[in-house]
């Protein structure tokens, strides 16, 4: 009998990675309510057209959704640097603020996508309200 192996986020693998060591493993995820979701298709470091979270070990939660049309990769080499520089933007000063430090950053793949962009934009926007990642309670801005 044939069974399919459980889709999931974490790390690529990849030997230097420097993403993989803040990628979560998980098949599941839960909101602040306790409901459970399913990881929609494999993400790892490398995957691109993808909807993530961000989640604080500090704060025991996800803080921010996002998505990027590019890879995970090159996404959160970015916030890293920008979080090691104390860039004012609201990931990086999270994780720079109050205590928090870089290894309180987790990351996440909620779902890899096949669509378009508007499609991944959407999809994000439905992920901060389930995941109730706008302000006060994260750290998005609704625009």
């Amino acid at each position: 009998m044939f069974f399919r192996k459980p889709n999931m986020s974490g790390p690529c693998g990849a030997q230097r990675c420097a993403i993989c060591p803040y990628m979560m493993k998980a098949e599941y995820f839960t909101d602040p309510s306790g409901r459970k979701y399913s990881v929609r298709n494999n993400v790892d470091c490398k995957s691109s057209n993808v909807v993530y979270a961000v989640h604080c070990r500090r704060c025991r939660r996800f803080v921010y959704v996002g998505e990027t049309g590019g890879t995970l990769y090159q996404r959160h080499l970015l916030n890293l640097s920008r979080i090691r520089t104390q860039h004012s933007d609201p990931v990086a000063e999270h994780f720079f603020t109050d205590g928090h430090s870089m290894d309180d950053f987790q990351i996440m793949g909620l779902e890899k996508l096949s669509g378009s962009d508007e499609y991944r934009k959407t999809m994000e926007q439905l992920w901060k309200s389930n995941l109730r990642t706008y302000r006060p309670y994260g750290i998005n801005v609704k625009e």
